[in-house]
């Protein structure tokens, strides 16, 4: 059973029994993100992997804390795939960069793709969940 979560305007739901749907909304401030990211770590910890579809197609501005909060703590997560997709150009182009500080930062046991749409990146999702399941890990860059 899915479990939805409202922070401000922003949405994170769960879909049991190893996905997260993020979705920002609006502009993403420093501690919606921080909130968001300490209910996903907490849920995230007991399990082997998790997916993670992140849908930033109403994101308006992200915030400096907001970025940080959402690249500081991937070592806290268990391994993980990340499909992204939505968003203006600036966001995607921030999202990469995003994606490129919290490799250095020590996020290195997860795979990150930028889809074109909701459909590709759950399908990619799908087949990274093979692949975790199966016990292969992300590896370095």
């Amino acid at each position: 059973m899915q479990t939805r979560a409202k922070y401000g305007l922003s949405e994170m739901i769960i879909e049991p029994p190893d996905t997260v749907v993020m979705k920002p909304r609006g502009d993403f401030d420093g501690e919606t993100a921080a909130t968001m990211m300490e209910a996903l770590i907490t849920w995230a910890q007991a399990r082997p992997f998790v997916l993670l579809l992140m849908d930033l197609t109403y994101v308006g501005a992200i915030s400096p804390a907001a970025r940080h909060a959402l690249t500081s703590n991937g070592h806290k997560l268990p391994p993980r795939a990340l499909a992204i997709h939505g968003g203006s150009f600036t966001v995607r182009v921030l999202s990469q960069m995003m994606d490129r500080a919290s490799w250095l930062r020590g996020s290195r046991n997860r795979w990150v793709w930028h889809a074109p749409d909701e459909a590709t990146a759950r399908a990619w999702l799908d087949e990274k969940r093979k692949v975790l399941a199966a016990g292969v890990r992300p590896s370095e860059r």
